[in-house]
């Protein structure tokens, strides 16, 4: 181990403006209406994640906005998935947040000034907010503000759904007074020494130990200020309801599961905001909820929306975007650094040879083809996809029926109470409502586990509360929910913020898990401690690979596809690029018509 006065690697951080790539200069240059429709030429194919399209200052018009799923939660501490990350980042502004460049994923000061600075041999992080910034109401923003943002995500009766990387990070260990800690109830004087606002101005957060990557969990939406005196009196319930904004937009009413409309914040202060990482071109921003897929397909395609918050093109399109010049030129298919997924459920399924047989069952071409083919990426091994500095590829688990039945066989043997009383080992898939695609590809790899004498049964929940059934353990257990399938990309691209939530015991919460395998092993967990010890990004790379190869060797998860994602966007819109600030998909927050 280094000695702790070594200094902690940063991860592609630039302090420099990040306005320079977009070069947004927000004046009115006159106004759109938003009027158009499909049949307009786009810039090109597959040009987003490279270049800027339709690069505008025009002020004015609604941008109207769709999807086939609803949100899981509307508060940007609580919500958990990339739409609602890149959509919340309209309305709420966290405190480091992505450079507006194609493709790109430096991090810049959004709230904050600039990355954190480092002490105690990197244990202690201090950031300084930036002037002039408000809610939306107008009253000023603080430290204290920040700190009660961080606190009642992670520490409150709000955990289960979001990410918990705060409290992961910060909770000392063997400390009573964190186990089961509500600060809605019980207050936060203990985090007086962790997380200090003395100046309203600055806050610094005072960690066990070091750690490398904590500008990177400052560009989460737990964050983005909440004023305590206003959430804490009914417990966030009013807050969680309609969030207070502190970004460029506001919300104007909300529609759980049908309609959430934002109009511009006129409390903004733009002084506030130097690298112009929130713009408001657009005079409103319209978002359809809960819309069939097929339908959404049609909207996007007739010119009657203009982007998805995130989802690709249901496969059933892709021919006739494909084959059409006009729609083509309005398309793009770039990869996203996510993987498409099944987890299988090591509580349920404890056998590693029963599992390991299910891994050879799934036929993963005959997936691939229901998943979008060439369009839709590649057959996936292994788990860390190839945007993670460090990441290998390797092979694992090729389609081999007869070595599925040896090992079913032997897994019978060990553990016949895993099997049913006709013989055969029986479980649910889990797929997503509105997500015809997983559909078929839960019912292909069901296809797949019966020709091996697996049997199953195709279930659905709903995106907004996925995790609350896949990543609830008693549930998942109780009603034999042996393999769910998702799609699942870093939160930020390191081995950390790829696999941290997925496979290790950070994951496991009593309901809302996002480790949906709800693995808990101790090799698994202690590479992961090895790797953040480590001051040397290239040792921590090894140790990231070393948990993929640990985990396949488990056969907690089934890697279906390396994604690329076909979305589509209207000629309409300008400024239109794909890059880390829109999680990989469309860059919401720059967005303009026209």
């Amino acid at each position: 181990m280094k000695k702790e006065t070594a200094v902690i690697p940063k991860f592609s951080i630039r302090a420099g403006a990040a306005a320079a790539a977009l070069a947004l200069v927000l004046s009115a240059c006159g106004s759109s209406s938003g009027a158009g429709g499909g049949s307009a030429m786009g810039p090109g194919f597959d040009l987003a994640s490279k270049q800027v399209l339709n690069a505008s200052t025009k002020t004015g018009g609604t941008i109207n906005l769709v999807s086939s799923q609803s949100f899981d939660s509307i508060d940007p501490g609580v919500t958990y998935s990339a739409q609602t990350w890149n959509l919340f980042r309209m309305f709420a502004r966290p405190m480091m947040a992505y450079e507006h460049t194609p493709g790109g994923n430096q991090i810049v000061g959004d709230l904050a000034t600039g990355p954190g600075v480092q002490s105690n041999g990197g244990k202690s992080w201090t950031y300084t907010l930036r002037d002039n910034a408000t809610f939306e109401d107008g009253t000023p923003i603080t430290s204290g503000d920040v700190r009660w943002a961080i606190e009642r995500s992670n520490w409150s009766s709000l955990v289960g759904n979001g990410p918990t990387y705060f409290h992961n990070i910060l909770t000392p260990p063997n400390d009573p007074r964190f186990t089961d800690l509500d600060v809605y109830k019980s207050g936060d004087k203990m985090f007086d020494n962790i997380i200090v606002t003395t100046d309203p101005k600055k806050i610094t957060f005072n960690l066990p130990q070091a750690f490398g990557e904590f500008d990177y969990v400052m560009t989460m939406l737990q964050t983005a200020p909440v004023e305590r005196t206003v959430d804490e009196k009914d417990s966030g319930d009013t807050y969680g309801k309609r969030p207070v904004s502190t970004g460029a937009y506001k919300i104007a009413s909300y529609s759980p599961g049908k309609e959430l409309k934002l109009v511009r914040n006129a409390a903004y202060n733009q002084q506030s905001d130097p690298n112009h990482m929130h713009t408001s071109l657009a005079d409103a921003v319209d978002v359809q909820l809960g819309v069939d897929s097929g339908e959404r397909d049609q909207e996007l395609l007739d010119g009657q929306a203009d982007a998805d918050l995130g989802s690709a093109l249901t496969v059933a399109n892709h021919a006739k975007v494909l084959q059409d010049p006009t729609l083509k030129s309005q398309t793009d298919d770039a990869p996203d650094y996510s993987i498409a997924y099944s987890s299988i459920n090591t509580e349920l399924i404890p056998d590693v040879p029963c599992r390991q047989a299910i891994e050879y069952a799934v036929d993963k071409n005959t997936v691939l083809n229901q998943l979008g083919g060439q369009w839709g990426g590649t057959v996936a091994t292994n788990l860390l996809t190839a945007g993670i500095p460090g990441a290998v590829q390797f092979p694992t688990y090729t389609y081999d029926p007869a070595k599925a039945k040896t090992l079913l066989a032997t897994c019978k043997t060990a553990d016949p109470a895993l099997f049913d009383s006709s013989g055969a080992l029986t479980f649910k898939i889990a797929a997503q409502t509105n997500a015809p695609d997983l559909q078929n590809a839960a019912t292909a790899i069901q296809a797949s586990l019966a020709g091996v004498g697996i049997s199953t049964q195709v279930t659905l929940f709903p995106f907004g509360q996925y995790s609350q059934y896949c990543g609830n353990q008693a549930y998942a257990k109780a009603h034999r929910l042996g393999m769910c399938l998702a799609n699942w990309g870093p939160d930020w691209l390191t081995g950390y913020g790829m696999l941290d939530q997925l496979v290790t015991s950070n994951g496991i919460a009593a309901t809302g898990s996002q480790n949906y395998a709800f693995l808990n092993d101790t090799t698994v967990n202690s590479l992961e401690k090895e790797a953040l010890s480590s001051f040397e990004p290239s040792t921590q790379q090894q140790d990231w690979v070393k948990i993929d190869h640990r985990v396949m060797d488990l056969a907690a998860y089934v890697p279906l596809m390396d994604r690329h994602i076909m979305r589509f966007r209207s000629a309409k819109l300008s400024n239109v690029m794909i890059d880390q600030a829109g999680s990989g998909g469309y860059d919401l927050s720059v967005l303009g018509l026209k």
